[in-house]
């Protein structure tokens, strides 16, 4: 490598960092009160999302407007400026205008509706959450030391000095073959990757039994679809929208029971699995009569859990499962 080369790097690895921090301090969750005149005041959230390099799209909502009433849901665009992103565009037959500053999102429209909201920074509730006796450690986190990826058969995936297991070179899957898991459990960080769009937003997925998966992409504040974080990928969406920002660590928790089969190969019985995204209850004991992504895929009682390479350095990180 050269000079030359080194230094771009250097260079183009401080810009990325920039863009992580300034979208750090705008891109979240928000709550606090809507204004809707000088008699009502409601409850009122909102999620800023980073759509672009410095610019954000910013929808709000509220519960309710006064008795009998829609709630209001307001969204717009803001670009940053200096320390702050200001806003500045139409929602609603208004114009709305203001900005985000020191972590307080404020916006009026001409008629004088306002909002004023406070970021909250939310975390799993799973985050962390340590293997019990009698389980099956996958990978093991200790901040600031290399893991041990001996458990799964892609040597060439990433052990990052902070602790985790980085997607690098294919896909990756456990030595160890898996039929029924009574708890499941894995924690993942995704990138900022503002100018992507769709399935080219920090892709990965978890596989069960090597053919169930449980997709894996920043689908922070989007409407979700089967492909979006947490859908059983082209069958099931989530039944909610679970997911946290990027660059914030995220939890599955995972019951899942293998399909019964015939003496033939033939399924007597499809599998089933309960899944929860950040602590969050996101399918309930739903039944896969078949593979996800290729339905036609052979069904077996046992297989290994896989992660998806797709290109994105994802990072995993306090994989453990108690057996079934």
């Amino acid at each position: 490598m050269t000079g030359q080369t080194c230094r771009g790097l250097i260079v183009a690895a401080i810009a990325i960092l920039a863009v992580s921090a300034t979208a750090q301090a705008f891109m979240g969750e928000y709550t606090g009160t809507f204004y809707a005149d000088s008699q009502v005041q409601v409850p009122a959230q909102a999620v800023v999302i980073a759509e672009a390099e410095d610019f954000y799209r910013i929808r709000i909502e509220t519960t309710n407007v006064g008795s009998g009433r829609d709630g209001a849901v307001v969204e717009v665009y803001g670009h940053k400026s200096g320390r702050d992103c200001l806003i500045g565009d139409r929602s609603g037959g208004y114009h709305w205008g203001g900005q985000i500053k020191d972590g307080h999102l404020a916006i009026r429209s001409a008629y004088g509706q306002h909002f004023e909201l406070d970021k909250i920074v939310r975390k799993s509730p799973k985050e962390g959450l340590k293997a019990p006796a009698g389980a099956v450690v996958l990978l093991a986190y200790e901040e600031g030391v290399k893991p041990d990826l001996s458990a799964w058969t892609n040597q060439q995936w990433k052990a990052t000095d902070s602790g985790t297991m980085q997607v690098s070179k294919g896909a990756t899957r456990t030595k160890e073959r898996f039929g029924d898991i009574k708890h499941l459990h894995l924690e993942f960080r995704l990138p900022l990757e503002p100018l992507n769009r769709g399935q080219g937003r920090c892709n990965s997925g978890m596989f069960l039994n090597d053919i169930y998966e449980v997709q894996i992409l920043d689908s922070f504040g989007l409407v979700e679809t089967s492909g979006d974080c947490g859908g059983l990928y082209n069958f099931k969406r989530p039944d909610v929208n679970a997911s946290l920002p990027p660059l914030t660590w995220q939890t599955y928790d995972v019951e899942f029971r293998a399909p019964r089969l015939n003496s033939d190969g033939s399924v007597k019985e499809a599998a089933r699995i309960t899944v929860y995204l950040n602590g969050v209850k996101i399918h309930d004991n739903v039944e896969l009569p078949h593979g996800t992504a290729n339905p036609n895929a052979e069904q077996k009682a046992t297989g290994p859990i896989q992660l998806q390479d797709h290109g994105h350095p994802i990072q995993f990180r306090n994989i453990w499962l108690v057996k079934g």
